[in-house]
């Protein structure tokens, strides 16, 4: 479903400003299992969401937060966040069940701030700490 969903979909999505953090939510809101992959992946897609939903980086600069976040050595610069609870929140289905390519990206863009919303209530102060380290440094 998800790759259907980003690999325009039917309706597919309108063009909006945040679309492409669908993958960034996506991939926080399945975090796996400690692993240094699991790691380095929920980093690097809450850095991004962070620089986006609450530094007011311009969403067609994802990429190079991601870059930054990841540039250097990598070994043990991050460290395993525990995942909120994402019971009863918004997912991909939500999105792929709107009937217009407006609406998809209007859920969408719920469903990115939802996903990052559960993650600051645990973890913002370390993934600010971590953006002040890492991506602006």
């Amino acid at each position: 479903m998800f790759t259907a969903l980003v690999n325009a979909g039917e309706p597919p999505l309108a063009f909006a400003p945040l679309n492409q953090l669908i993958t960034d939510a996506y991939a926080a809101q399945h975090p796996g299992t400690p692993s240094d992959q699991a790691i380095q992946s929920v980093a690097m897609h809450t850095l991004t969401l962070y620089a986006i939903l609450v530094r007011g980086v311009n969403p067609e600069h994802a990429l190079w937060v991601r870059q930054r976040a990841l540039r250097g050595t990598r070994r043990r610069r991050f460290f395993w966040l525990t995942p909120p609870s994402f019971n009863g929140t918004r997912t991909i289905a939500d999105i792929v069940r709107q009937s217009t390519p407006e609406a998809r990206t209007t859920e969408a863009q719920l469903y990115i701030t939802n996903v990052w919303q559960r993650w600051s209530l645990l973890h913002q102060q370390t993934i600010a700490d971590w953006y002040e380290a890492f991506v602006i440094a």
